[in-house]
C-alpha cells in the first residue's frame, strides 16, 4: 500500500464521494422534507364531497371543504411544518380523497396536544 497524500486527486475524489457526497444528498433530502408542507395542499373538494360517504348534501359539504381550506389558508403559516406534514400524510390516503375538513382538524388537534404537555400547567413561581 502507498502513503495516501492529501494533494492526491484520488484521495480527494475518495474523501468526497465517500463522504462529503452522502452528507449533501441528506441535507438536499432533508430540505425536501421540511419544505414539504410550505404551501398549504390543493385538494379536489368535488372528489372529496362525492367519496366521504356523508350524510350531508353535496351542497353542503362544498361549502364546509370551502370553509376548512379558507380557514387553513389563514391558519397555514401558524403551523408546525412537522405537523403539516403529518397531517398532511394522514388525510391523504389512497383509500378516500383529501380533505379540507380533515386536515384542519388534525392541525387543530396537533396544536392542541402541543398545549397539552404537563395536565397540571406549568410549576408555580415563587414570588420575592
Amino acid at each position: 500500500m502507498g502513503t495516501l497524500v492529501l494533494g492526491d486527486k484520488r484521495v480527494w475524489e475518495e474523501v468526497v464521494f465517500r463522504f462529503i457526497a452522502p452528507l449533501v444528498a441528506a441535507a438536499v433530502v432533508a430540505g425536501l422534507e421540511i419544505t414539504a408542507a410550505a404551501e398549504m395542499p390543493k385538494f379536489d373538494i368535488t372528489a372529496a364531497c362525492r367519496g366521504s360517504g356523508s350524510v350531508q348534501t353535496p351542497a353542503k359539504c362544498m361549502q364546509d371543504e370551502q370553509a376548512a381550506r379558507d380557514q387553513l389558508a389563514k391558519l397555514w403559516p401558524q403551523f408546525k411544518q412537522s405537523d403539516a406534514s403529518r397531517c398532511i400524510q394522514i388525510t391523504t390516503s389512497p383509500a378516500a380523497a383529501a380533505s379540507y375538513v380533515e386536515l384542519l382538524t388534525c392541525l387543530q388537534a396537533a396544536k392542541i396536544e402541543d398545549k397539552a404537555k404537563d395536565p397540571l400547567g406549568p410549576l408555580p413561581t415563587i414570588a420575592k
